[in-house]
């Protein structure tokens, strides 16, 4: 944001501009109390060294909250829970007024890989449950459907469609809903909602390719690393999904594999 003001021409009204948007226009939720913290010391350091500090007089912070990010998108049935402290009450309410009230364009992350989550409960069940019929496509079969980030996915689908009515949703994840049994209806859905599709397949799976490309060359995760070379275990995909506000139905899917240690170079 900061790189796209400055090629603007930025004024003097860049670092309001800029500190705006940390506050007010991105916002993060996570539910683990150290990443939290961690988000909001690097990215106060990142607005620090950009001469646009936060304020403590001000009481300024930058708009990650500590929250569950698959509830809270909708009013809740019965009575809000209480919780233990005022200021986790504080930062629920914070959250999901960003949630229900805040117009939101972009959806973006790394959704949590868990196949062992098991089946959704309260809020989440209806998250899991929305993939499960088909209209034209074969049912769905297995247990794929639960996996944690098939949730991330639907809040973020219907957050932008029923919601926003436009947008973009962009997900590095388990890449198991490209070609898997239990993700018939998932994939049904977005050819049906969304206007644009881009598939960036990383392979990089143990389970299913061993690790090795087509040629038998080493085929790494995505996410290996000179300090942790094994990565990740399963195979990941980027999806990039475009809903357009006057919509005309999906252009043909773009999809390419990358294989090999080059693939980070490659995207």
């Amino acid at each position: 944001i900061a790189t796209t003001l400055q090629e603007k021409g930025g004024d003097a009204l860049l670092a309001h501009d800029l500190k705006r948007a940390a506050m007010e226009r991105v916002f993060g939720f996570e539910l683990l109390p150290a990443p939290f913290v961690v988000a909001h010391l690097q990215l106060g350091l990142l607005l620090q060294s950009l001469e646009v500090p936060l304020s403590d007089k001000k009481n300024e912070r930058v708009g990650v909250y500590l929250t569950n990010a698959l509830t809270g998108w909708e009013p809740p049935k019965g009575p809000k829970q209480q919780l233990l402290f005022r200021e986790l009450e504080e930062e629920r309410d914070a959250a999901e007024h960003v949630k229900r009230d805040v117009p939101i364009l972009v959806i973006l992350g790394n959704p949590p890989y868990n196949g062992f989550a098991g089946v959704a409960v309260n809020e989440e069940r209806d998250l899991s449950n929305s993939y499960r019929t088909t209209k034209r496509a074969p049912a769905p079969q297995g247990q794929g459907l639960n996996d944690l980030y098939v949730r991330f996915f639907r809040m973020a689908e219907r957050r932008i469609i029923e919601k926003t009515g436009k947008g973009v949703v962009c997900f590095i994840s388990n890449y198991s809903w490209l070609d898997g049994l239990s993700f018939t209806g998932m994939r049904e859905r977005y050819l049906e909602v969304f206007d644009n599709v881009w598939i960036d397949c990383l392979n990089g799976d143990k389970y299913k390719t061993g690790k090795l490309t087509p040629e038998g060359e080493p085929d790494p995760s995505v996410f290996s690393t000179e300090f942790n070379p094994e990565g990740i275990q399963v195979g990941t995909a980027i999806a990039l999904l475009v809903h357009k506000e006057e919509s005309t139905g999906a252009d043909p899917v773009r999809f390419r594999h990358l294989w090999g240690k080059t693939k980070r170079s490659q995207l």
